[in-house]
């Protein structure tokens, strides 16, 4: 089981749930604490972290399961969907959205 990256700079239920999660999930959260601290920080600060984390774990597990890609390694599938390695960007609509932050009707017209 892998551990986490520099597990003292979560706060601690977010490191709890990180942990509780899947492999996937822990690897994900490695390399955004290893090229995005910044980010990552900021998305604690949002509170919006295990959200986005969840959903890329959700986007990357797909791409893992994907049949036509089994001669690839678990990144290469990811940019193979076209996934971010990077974590969102605090604020960002998707993770909002999916937050309960947002309803997705803020942006058309009346």
């Amino acid at each position: 089981m892998q551990t986490l990256y520099k597990p003292k700079r979560y706060p601690p239920d977010v490191r709890r749930e990180v942990l509780s999660q899947s492999q996937t999930a822990r690897e994900i959260a490695n390399r955004w604490m290893l090229g995005w601290p910044h980010r990552v920080k900021a998305l604690f600060e949002a509170e919006q972290y295990l959200i986005a984390l969840e959903m890329q774990t959700e986007q990357e597990e797909k791409a893992k399961a994907d049949p036509y890609l089994t001669h690839l390694a678990s990144w290469e599938k990811a940019q193979a969907w076209g996934l971010p390695m990077s974590p969102p960007t605090p604020g960002d609509r998707y993770v909002e959205e999916a937050a309960g932050l947002r309803d997705g009707w803020d942006d058309e017209e009346e």
